[in-house]
């Protein structure tokens, strides 16, 4: 891996992180993709997470070619750069304070037989059609740079520690793509929608119970390439909030 420097801190271990693909991401059903805690190493996994705390039927690693950029930040706040994994599973030291992964699920295009993970051109007739791609981000601990974004994909970046706060507390959230931030992200918490991106990218959102935190956001804009069809992107924050 190679070292780029935030600052440091030291980090509680978490066992799960758990992200729910929007429909958009994963049209042939949704999913779980999530890191899943070991001694030495967390697997990045995908499935379902009731099915992982009950021994795990049904989850399977996550396919590697799915994994554009893979880092984490050590317990001595130092951004680490992992190299890909040629092949299944997708693992990183489980030493740090965060894990970080870009995934890449191509082009997803509609036709009147289904849905198929396949570029408009390879497919007759397409109906609609959309890029997609997500970010991946679980915080085990802090480091104060952990509140700049890590500038690669769509990313939701917490402006203070959020395991500091208690349930009722509000969070500062940043979106950006690429480290600029992203004015109107569709943003939620949990299962419900808190609203959208300010011009400068943030948004506060009220923390309402203690556990797991899952905030989510979406972007959507036509893509670069063929303005006829989408580039859309989501991204997961996860971290633990200890009850007070």
């Amino acid at each position: 891996m190679t070292p780029h420097r935030l600052s440091r801190r030291t980090r509680p271990a978490i066992a799960i992180l758990t992200v729910t693909l929007s429909l958009a991401s994963a049209p042939a059903g949704a999913h779980d993709v999530f890191w899943s805690a070991g001694a030495v190493a967390d697997t990045l996994l995908e499935g379902h997470l009731s099915g992982h705390r009950h021994g795990g039927a049904g989850n399977r690693p996550l396919d590697a070619p799915r994994v554009a950029w893979l880092a984490t930040v050590g317990a001595d706040g130092a951004l680490r750069v992992a190299p890909l994994p040629a092949a299944a599973p997708v693992t990183v030291p489980a030493d740090g304070l965060a894990d970080f992964a870009l995934v890449d699920w191509g082009w997803w295009t509609k036709t009147a037989d289904g849905t198929v993970n396949r570029h408009p051109a390879e497919v007759a007739r397409p109906l609609q059609a959309w890029r997609s791609q997500e970010t991946v981000k679980h915080l085990r601990g802090w480091s104060p740079g952990l509140a700049t974004p890590l500038g690669r994909g769509f990313e939701l970046t917490p402006l203070t520690d959020p395991r500091a706060l208690s349930p009722g507390d509000k969070l500062a959230v940043l979106a950006t793509a690429d480290g600029r931030p992203v004015a109107g992200a569709a943003v939620a918490y949990g299962d419900d929608t808190r609203g959208a991106t300010g011009p400068d990218g943030r948004i506060n959102i009220r923390l309402r119970h203690a556990g797991l935190q899952a905030v989510r956001a979406s972007w959507r804009r036509p893509d670069a390439d063929d303005p006829r069809y989408e580039d859309v992107r989501t991204a997961v924050l996860t971290f633990d909030l200890a009850g007070r």
